[in-house]
């Protein structure tokens, strides 16, 4: 089905003009902003939060632990 006779709703191929296009703004998004170390830096405090949340859990519950140990 040729680009021009399918619905308006409905994408049944994909235009390679704007696959390039997608792959050409993100090569330029990458080199001219640090769009990669504020991505890694993002994943990094996630981490950490998690790590900071379980800690917190457990604190709260080492007590509990403690009792049904004894």
């Amino acid at each position: 089905m040729p680009m021009s006779a399918q619905p308006s709703y409905l994408t049944l191929k994909r235009d390679n003009a704007d696959f390039m296009n997608n792959f050409f703004v993100n090569i330029i998004a990458r080199s001219f902003t640090d769009i990669d170390e504020f991505l890694k830096s993002q994943e990094e405090a996630q981490t950490s939060n998690a790590a900071v949340q379980t800690k917190k859990e457990l604190f709260a519950i080492k007590d509990e632990w403690k009792q049904q140990l004894l």
